[in-house]
């Protein structure tokens, strides 16, 4: 017995062919826009993959695929700095019960930048070794020293030592 072929397997077919279609055409145009939008090649791709991910959905209804596929991408990337901005104005707060000293130290790491702030707590919180820190980051180790240099010579002058 032979496999039949329905109008919908052909509907199926056809659209799965335009999206591949699509993708050719435009992935590379719109990561490239996504990432002058964002600063990041990885949040870019993840963008314009969930921007696909929706054409995909909708392709049966949208006219101009190519149009809404470019809207659907500066959307999130909007959505994506706007999140950046909200969590920029809602640090975190230190965990209740913390000690005069231990608060004053948090507010001090928070003064820090992210990449020194993490290799400091890795470094002097957690134990990790530099050559560690530097494979969990995937940076040189070189990077991670001189990440805890900075971040030591700032905690320095913030707490007065």
């Amino acid at each position: 017995m032979g496999k039949r072929t329905t109008a919908h397997d052909a509907d199926r077919t056809s659209a799965s062919g335009a999206l591949e279609e699509l993708y050719r055409a435009e992935y590379v145009g719109m990561v490239r826009l996504a990432f002058t939008l964002v600063g990041s090649n990885a949040e870019a791709e993840d963008l314009v993959q969930d921007a696909f991910v929706e054409v995909s959905r909708r392709l049966d209804q949208i006219r101009n695929p190519g149009a809404y596929l470019r809207s659907a991408v500066v959307s999130r990337c909007r959505s994506a700095l706007r999140r950046r901005r909200v969590m920029a104005l809602r640090a975190p707060e230190p965990a209740p019960g913390l000690t005069v000293e231990a608060t004053e130290l948090w507010d001090v790491l928070e003064r820090l930048t992210e990449n020194q702030r993490v290799a400091v707590v890795l470094r002097y919180y957690a134990g990790y070794p530099a050559s560690e820190i530097a494979k969990l980051l995937d940076v040189p180790a070189a990077t991670v020293r001189s990440h805890l240099r900075r971040g030591l010579s700032t905690l320095r002058k913030e707490l007065g030592s």
